[in-house]
């Protein structure tokens, strides 16, 4: 049993416009010198977050040959050791192969596709502070005691997929066993 201390902060649900102001903002991001794959890699990595609700460490584990014909990620065992193909929208397959090709200019053979200045796989602790970097500059939530997450993101994803589904009971039961198997999760109650 979790202690009160333990809870789990209540998620953040983005707007669109804030998606879009944090996109922009990492697309502003200072270039420096050792990653001049900075900008790029940051908005296709909180896009790409942000459009299929992947977790942080399943987006920074992603490698070269995860990316599937057809716009299809290979997601390999993740948390609870499961694997998962995640269909991309179109308009995330274009991101992608644009990202893809600036990426060729400049992360030589390394084959991360989010790859370190030392191609290798990117620490999450770098990408949490140039999160939170970015949302201070986007103007996101700056009200807020504690800032939102990058995992919010996800949240966020999750909330929009089900706004769709309508209201009916026996579709949104459906909807919440394919988005249980889309994100990734052992149990549906989670």
């Amino acid at each position: 049993v979790k202690r009160i201390s333990e809870k789990r902060p209540v998620p953040y649900i983005y707007t669109a416009d804030e998606i879009t102001r944090i996109l922009e903002m990492a697309g502003k991001l200072r270039h420096q010198r050792p990653n001049p794959l900075r900008r790029q890699l940051y908005v296709m990595l909180f896009g790409l977050i942000a459009a299929t609700g992947l977790r942080v460490s399943e987006a920074l584990a992603l490698k070269l040959d995860d990316i599937r014909d057809g716009g299809v990620l290979h997601i390999r065992e993740t948390k609870f050791r499961k694997s998962r193909l995640v269909p991309l929208h179109v308009t995330v397959v274009q991101a992608l192969e644009t990202y893809l090709e600036a990426r060729r200019q400049h992360a030589g053979v390394c084959d991360w596709l989010f790859p370190s200045v030392q191609h290798r796989e990117m620490f999450s602790t770098t990408v949490n502070y140039t999160f939170r970097c970015i949302l201070r500059r986007a103007g996101v939530a700056p009200e807020r005691r504690q800032q939102p997450r990058i995992h919010d993101l996800r949240h966020t994803f999750a909330t929009r997929v089900l706004e769709q589904c309508g209201a009916e009971r026996g579709v949104v039961a459906r909807h919440f066993v394919a988005l249980s198997t889309y994100l990734g999760y052992a149990d549906i109650r989670n």
